[in-house]
């Protein structure tokens, strides 16, 4: 019983980290907004580049349909959070079970940190963020306690790139 309230307070947590990421790469159209970016955008781009955006620039202008003018400056994608997802959804299953050593779960958590930084890192360090870093860093010392795991903060720090 107190196994699953614990594994429910991770799930929590991910959903939390999940939610944030999604948050920052989620598009709600406001038409002066996205004109003034489209214009940088065209002052700041190839000269191949411009008919594309003068197209955008022009449908912004009149209201038909255009692209999300700042999906250039994401740096991730809802398919990185998914795999974000993932990640910490199968540390979270593994977790459940109860007949692992602690070497094994250590080495399961060091195999996850490296999956996390290659990940940020194809991100341009933009998906685990400050604020994130410090959630991940909690989900990870919630699960210390239930995993009988000492130390897997100093762990993931020793580890981490993010």
């Amino acid at each position: 019983m107190k196994l699953n309230k614990e594994i429910d307070v991770l799930i929590q947590m991910k959903e939390e980290i999940v939610a944030d990421m999604k948050a920052c790469i989620t598009y709600e159209p406001h038409r002066e907004n996205d004109l003034l970016c489209l214009m940088e955008r065209y002052i700041k781009s190839a000269i191949s580049e411009r008919p594309r955006l003068l197209d955008q620039i022009k449908k912004c202008m009149t209201g038909t349909d255009y692209e999300n003018p700042f999906e250039a400056y994401y740096c991730y994608s809802v398919d990185d959070i998914e795999r974000f997802e993932q990640l910490l959804t199968g540390f979270i299953e593994q977790s459940k079970r109860q007949n692992y050593k602690a070497w094994e779960r250590e080495l399961e958590i060091k195999n996850l940190i490296q999956q996390l930084n290659n990940l940020n890192v194809s991100c341009q360090g933009e998906l685990i963020d400050t604020y994130r870093r410090e959630k991940l860093l909690r989900f990870f010392e919630d699960a210390e306690g239930f995993l009988k795991i000492d130390g897997i903060k100093g762990i993931v720090n020793e580890l981490r790139s993010w």
